[in-house]
């Protein structure tokens, strides 16, 4: 039993391996590159998110806030993200959005929401968008009562022309 249960984790180990290092790339035999893809799926060692990611990075909000001509208060405006796959393309534009761009390519996103916004509802001629930024403590500012705070990253107003 116990030699069984290295050899298990020695295919794992060399599964996972292959995987994250695209090895799989040079292997040229089809049973093999579809035991390896089937497997890597199963575990999620194919997924460039998942565990084998160098950090796990601050989490972002995007608030967008529509205005029509006449309104002072606006209103909220959600991204619909209506399946896990969305979910995760919009939450990995926002990741690419904060990832230390400059103005000028953070503005290029905020005008993409922006006009999202207007082109859902032709009377929208101003959106206020704002993206916070969560910033997690190290453990031991936690362990002294420091708590996640959200503070404000970025924010733009986009006018219709």
């Amino acid at each position: 039993m116990n030699k069984t249960l290295r050899l298990l984790f020695v295919i794992h180990f060399a599964f996972a391996a292959v995987t994250v290092s695209h090895l799989y790339e040079l292997i040229h035999c089809p049973p093999v590159n579809s035991l390896i893809n089937l497997y890597s799926s199963y575990t999620y060692t194919n997924r460039n998110f998942g565990f084998f990611a160098p950090t796990v990075n601050d989490d972002y909000e995007l608030s967008l806030r529509a205005f029509n001509a006449q309104d002072t208060l606006g209103h909220e405006v959600s991204l619909n993200a209506s399946d896990t796959e969305n979910r995760i393309r919009f939450l990995t534009m926002l990741w690419h959005f904060s990832e230390g761009n400059s103005k000028s390519q953070m503005d290029l996103f905020a005008r993409s929401w922006g006009l999202y916004c207007m082109n859902n509802d032709s009377t929208v001629n101003q959106v206020l968008i704002a993206v916070y930024k969560h910033e997690v403590p190290a453990m031991t500012a936690y362990k002294n009562g420091e708590r996640i705070s959200k503070n404000l990253y970025y924010q733009t107003t986009i006018y219709a022309k």
